[in-house]
């Protein structure tokens, strides 16, 4: 949901920027040219790719049925692309975010706050789960369907699965990148 998509991207490039306090630590541009490339790769092959599954599949739960709008981006391809060059934005630029933050934190000694940054991110995100749970766990393809109560329970269906698989891709290449930068990082 793009509500949680945000805080994900933050996230991500706070955790990765943790991942490489050393290399931010430094004077070296090449060492924050790597992590901020880093950065960008985790953010097309991990993030965008689910933000976009779930986009085109169920527009109107991806955008947790606040607007209409999103039903429309069927059948019409300069709206879907204008929305795919948005959801693509919306993965990276917060996870470029969520790095230049983790970078001015660790400039500033500040390695703990970062931590805590980024954990408390993640509560938001379960706080975010927790108050929109009607539109979580009952979905609907598009926000005309949801109006009208036409919706699936989110266990009771593949899209449980899915949504599963991804959600497990997403943290372990999260934990791998970590860990891979890490080791670097010494």
């Amino acid at each position: 949901m793009l509500l949680i998509d945000v805080p994900v991207g933050l996230i991500a490039g706070q955790v990765i920027a943790d991942a490489g306090r050393n290399m931010l630590k430094s004077d070296k541009r090449e060492k924050h040219l790597f992590l901020r490339t880093m950065t960008i790769i985790f953010a097309f092959c991990f993030i965008t790719p689910i933000v976009i599954y779930f986009f085109l599949g169920w527009p109107g739960w991806e955008t947790n049925y606040f607007f209409e709008q999103a039903d429309h981006i069927r059948n019409n391809p300069k709206l879907a692309l204008l929305s795919g060059i948005s959801v693509v934005a919306m993965a990276l630029i917060p996870a470029l975010l969520g790095l230049e933050s983790g970078r001015y934190l660790i400039r500033k000694g500040k390695e703990k706050l970062l931590r805590v940054s980024y954990c408390s991110l993640g509560i938001l995100i379960l706080i975010i789960v927790y108050l929109s749970r009607g539109a979580t766990f009952h979905v609907a393809v598009t926000w005309a369907d949801y109006q009208n109560g036409q919706t699936f329970s989110f266990f009771e269906n593949p899209f449980f699965i899915f949504w599963l698989v991804l959600t497990v891709c997403f943290w372990g290449s999260l934990l791998v990148f970590f860990l891979w930068i890490r080791k670097k990082d010494k």
